[in-house]
């Protein structure tokens, strides 16, 4: 009785006959390789990874890639118990990316990037980048395309080309610790070695600065002597809020010892000056002849 219900005959597609005991089959093939990756991540790889000190970016790639090999051995463990041979499968899809490969080219081009990210380790899950004018954290790196989250928290999705083709910089690759600048300008005549002294002390007291700040006497400018403080930090996503807080900082420290910070003068000097009298005098003259003549005009009725 049961023999004869799972030989059930569902529905045929070309010449290959679907049996209910081959679609069970299919689906506890599925539910075995699902439960084989948990199983395999759970007790082989997390204590592996916990054991080595692996870093998270790596083990997500390695996670990655075992999933996909399992999902392409399910795959093709499903399509041969249906019934469809392989190798018919495979005449035909080599027939069909012929046809549409030129269509789907940049498709491709995505799909092998991210293989070779996920395999090259260059650009990991949690990496701060910057590609082009578009900078942030790597939040997942799938098959095509990556998701990258900015300082605004705006997910960008991202073709896995643009990644493995354009110059990428990566904050975060083996040091997360990055120099950062921030510049300032005093009026000439000030205390240079006080400067210097107060914008060390304005890096030091900040929470995200690590120790090692130190000041560059850059250059005497048009209007001020030119400084930079250059501290390290591990801060990336809200970097800009520790420069805002070290300029808060450093205006109100020099506020304190009265450091002037200049802005730009320009003396201008005017030649002919009394041809431009001349021409002010006079046109005052026709502004005033003309107020008069306005006001001894009769009113019409």
């Amino acid at each position: 009785m049961l023999e004869s219900i799972l030989k059930f005959k569902l529905f045929t597609i070309k010449d290959t006959p679907f049996y209910l005991e081959n679609i069970i089959l299919s689906v506890l093939i599925v539910l075995f390789i699902m439960v084989a990756y948990i199983l395999l991540v759970r007790f082989v790889l997390n204590p592996y990874f916990k054991r080595r000190k692996i870093e998270p970016g790596r083990v997500y790639a390695i996670k990655q890639l075992i999933k996909y090999v399992l999902v392409i051995i399910a795959f093709l463990l499903v399509v041969q118990t249906l019934g469809f041979k392989i190798s018919k499968l495979w005449a035909a899809g080599a027939a069909l990316l012929v046809g549409i490969g030129l269509g789907l080219q940049q498709t491709f081009n995505d799909f092998a990037s991210g293989i070779i990210l996920l395999m090259e380790g260059s650009v990991q899950k949690g990496d701060w980048i910057k590609v082009g004018e578009m900078e942030g954290v790597v939040k997942k790196i799938g098959m095509r395309t990556s998701l990258i989250t900015t300082r605004r928290n705006i997910s960008i999705i991202v073709p896995n080309s643009q990644i493995t083709v354009n110059n990428v910089i990566n904050l975060s690759h083996f040091n997360k610790t990055t120099l950062h600048i921030v510049p300032v300008g005093v009026a000439y005549g000030s205390d240079t070695h006080l400067v210097k002294k107060v914008l060390l002390e304005c890096a030091e007291r900040h929470s995200k600065v690590l120790p090692g700040a130190f000041v560059r006497f850059v250059n005497f400018g048009d209007s001020s002597l030119d400084f930079q403080l250059l501290f390290w930090s591990n801060e990336y996503q809200k970097i800009e809020d520790v420069k805002s807080d070290i300029h808060f900082m450093i205006d109100a420290a020099f506020r304190k010892y009265n450091i002037e910070i200049p802005f730009p003068q320009r003396d201008l000097h005017v030649k002919g000056g009394s041809k431009i009298e001349n021409i002010v005098s006079y046109q005052k003259d026709i502004d005033a002849e003309e107020t008069s003549r306005k006001f001894s005009e009769p009113k019409k009725e």
